[in-house]
């Protein structure tokens, strides 16, 4: 049986359930998710398709700036894997994206995904930055996780809303910092990123998701009960006393977790380890089109 590859359809979420449901052990997010993938004017959906127009394979992108493009929910029916079809489905999708564009698209795998990371390397894509998501309660520390003996270690520094006169600021400290060069000025929206620019720190200060702490900020904002934290600047030696008022944030705020994707430096990874957090490596890949 042959393929081909087609935008995707409300009914081919019936073919998707059979391959898009148990991806992880936790299950998957791609048919969730599917309806508002198709309604988005800045994406596309793309599906391969067997013989009986039934979707074997899908891969979505979505445009989040007018030049930067991001791949997700790459997923194949397993009787139809090694074959090469994610890598076309993949390369449909770069070829909207160019003609919308798009001057670069990236994409992220958990490091732990070996299997993942042949398929995207496969379309041409590289790694260009090294994430951790770092993530904890807002209760004790775990004996185990070193602190105060268990217990909450709060921080010295207090995380205070910036005004938008603080957004030049921050930009020029970040653009200018050691994180900064080591991701290539990327900052994370949820699970993706593109580059930051002077609008965006504008932006979440007008929503009060901008905060400072002396010489340390980050953009953070609750979604339901996470404090979830997509950007941060700070130094190794402000970078532990941001960890933990991170969490004092979230703790003011009614949050019962807080989350944080910041940079995969050495220093600041024992920083936000020390402070009771546990990382997983998430690996940025990019490719210019």
């Amino acid at each position: 049986m042959s393929v081909h590859v087609r935008e995707a359809r409300p009914e081919d979420r019936r073919g998707l359930a059979a391959f898009a449901t148990d991806t992880f052990e936790w299950g998957d997010y791609v048919l969730d998710a599917f309806d508002d993938w198709l309604a988005d004017d800045m994406g596309a959906v793309h599906v391969a398709v067997d013989d009986d127009d039934v979707a074997v394979a899908i891969a979505r992108a979505t445009l989040l700036s007018p030049t930067e493009a991001w791949l997700q929910g790459t997923r194949v029916h397993p009787a139809w894997r090694r074959r090469g079809i994610g890598t076309v489905v993949g390369n449909s999708l770069l070829g909207w994206v160019r003609q919308r564009g798009g001057l670069v698209a990236r994409l992220a795998v958990e490091d732990w995904n070996d299997a993942a990371r042949a398929q995207v390397e496969a379309v041409g894509l590289r790694r260009v930055a090294s994430f951790a998501r770092a993530h904890r309660t807002t209760g004790e520390v775990p004996a185990d996780r070193g602190g105060n003996g268990g217990r909450r270690a709060r921080s010295r520094i207090r995380l205070r809303p910036a005004h938008t006169t603080e957004a030049e600021p921050a930009y020029v400290s970040w653009s200018t910092s050691q994180l900064c060069r080591e991701v290539r000025g990327l900052f994370a929206i949820g699970w993706t990123w593109r580059r930051l620019t002077y609008d965006d720190l504008t932006a979440a200060a007008g929503h009060h998701a901008l905060w400072e702490g002396g010489a340390d900020r980050a953009m953070a904002a609750t979604n339901g009960d996470v404090l979830e934290a997509g950007w941060c600047d700070t130094s190794p030696s402000g970078a532990a006393d941001l960890a933990r008022a991170l969490v004092d944030l979230a703790d003011n705020e009614g949050a019962a977790r807080v989350q944080a994707m910041v940079p995969a430096t050495a220093w600041l990874r024992d920083a936000f380890s020390g402070a009771g957090y546990e990382l997983d490596r998430i690996s940025v890949y990019a490719k210019g089109l």
